[in-house]
């Protein structure tokens, strides 16, 4: 049977949550279970038959199925401050109430945090772990700043650390061999994902597309279908109808709204086409250095939030660049404000808005709505 994007998105999807309550009906997964946060080596994992899971991605999940808000309450009526990360909030929501719209993941052999992402995952994990009374590994990657050979070295000593663990964890030796070729897989991936997003400016492509289909990069992005996935969805995409140059270009600055059915204010952007968003080119890791553990390395220790400011706002600046927008929709994340500072230096019309990838309560919708107008008719008559 020939393969088709809808046959590979199904199969991933199903391998990724066949052990859920849901689906596992008290089925013990085969493999030992990690709990990851978003920017972990799961090439490693995946070498080791270790099934891995992403908390964060979940949340996301839950806010599109439209739980969120029950998860928040009951997190928060449970001791975790609203104010902390929603993503986690909304998921120690689902784990207290031991349910969700596709159950709860299987419970947690081992947690596993890294910090070139958001400084507070480490503090996520650390409950996580004494929920489940499991080990907590924290990897720290100390980024561009750091003198290249010394982080190297570093992080080689880390990334050695955790192959042992994870070797006496599955009872298995890691086989180079096999990490190597899921390594050569991830970069494949990413490869595939660039051909997609290049489409970006110049194609009538919906940014909810962008925004769900970069789950698999995530998710999956060391398994061979994916990068065969995507190449099949570039080329459908080759074949779209060319984007409406009459269209107010704008860029998306942030993460998408997770609770909304677009995954952006679509309804208030009739008149406009989304020519970039930084958020899908978070994961374009670069394994492109052919040593495993130098390409380890490079993808995990350079991630976009990683950088050093300069660098941050330059790739940014150059992606607006690029898109051509002659605005932007800011979006101010009250869970991360990582991504909202690297937008400082942007040099276009901004409308910033206050809101939450997850809680949809934070967003102000109403002013949200002036806001954009007010951007448009700024762009309209310059």
């Amino acid at each position: 049977m020939a393969q088709t994007i809808v046959r590979i998105q199904t199969k991933l999807m199903r391998e990724y949550y066949k052990n859920f309550s849901k689906y596992a009906k008290e089925h013990s997964p085969e493999n030992k279970v990690a709990w990851v946060t978003a920017f972990t080596p799961i090439e490693i994992l995946e070498a080791l038959d270790i099934s891995y899971y992403y908390p964060e991605s979940y949340a996301a999940v839950i806010a599109a199925s439209g739980k969120e808000q029950e998860l928040l309450k009951v997190s928060e009526e449970n001791n975790l401050s609203g104010d902390c990360c929603s993503y986690s909030c909304c998921y120690n929501g689902c784990l207290d109430v031991g349910d969700g719209p596709r159950g709860v993941p299987p419970k947690p052999d081992v947690l596993i945090a890294t910090n070139n992402q958001c400084n507070t995952l480490p503090g996520w994990w650390n409950l996580l772990a004494k929920k489940y009374n499991a080990p907590l590994i924290v990897i720290d990657y100390p980024g561009e700043s750091a003198d290249r050979d010394a982080a190297y070295s570093y992080v080689l000593n880390q990334h050695k650390n955790l192959i042992s663990e994870m070797e006496i964890l599955s009872g298995k030796k890691m086989d180079e061999g096999r990490l190597s070729q899921l390594i050569e897989n991830s970069r494949k991936s990413v490869s595939a994902w660039n051909e997609i997003i290049k489409y970006q400016r110049t194609k009538n492509i919906k940014l909810t597309t962008l925004f769900d289909d970069i789950n698999f990069l995530i998710i999956a992005r060391c398994k061979p279908e994916t990068s065969e996935m995507y190449s099949m969805m570039a080329k459908a995409i080759e074949e779209k109808d060319d984007a409406d140059e009459n269209q107010v270009p704008v860029f998306w600055l942030g993460y998408p709204l997770w609770y909304h059915t677009d995954r952006y204010l679509m309804e208030y952007l009739e008149d406009c086409r989304i020519v970039g968003a930084n958020y899908v080119t978070w994961w374009n890791l670069n394994y492109s250095v052919k040593d495993v553990h130098e390409s380890l390395f490079s993808a995990y220790n350079y991630t976009f939030l990683n950088l050093s400011q300069k660098s941050r706002d330059k790739r940014l600046a150059d992606l607006v660049k690029t898109s051509k927008a002659k605005c932007a929709i800011v979006l101010h994340n009250k869970s991360c404000k990582c991504d909202f500072v690297s937008a400082q230096n942007v040099e276009i019309p901004q409308a910033e808005l206050e809101m939450d990838m997850i809680d949809r309560n934070y967003l102000d919708i109403e002013k949200a709505r002036n806001q954009i107008d007010l951007l448009k008719e700024t762009v309209c008559t310059a």
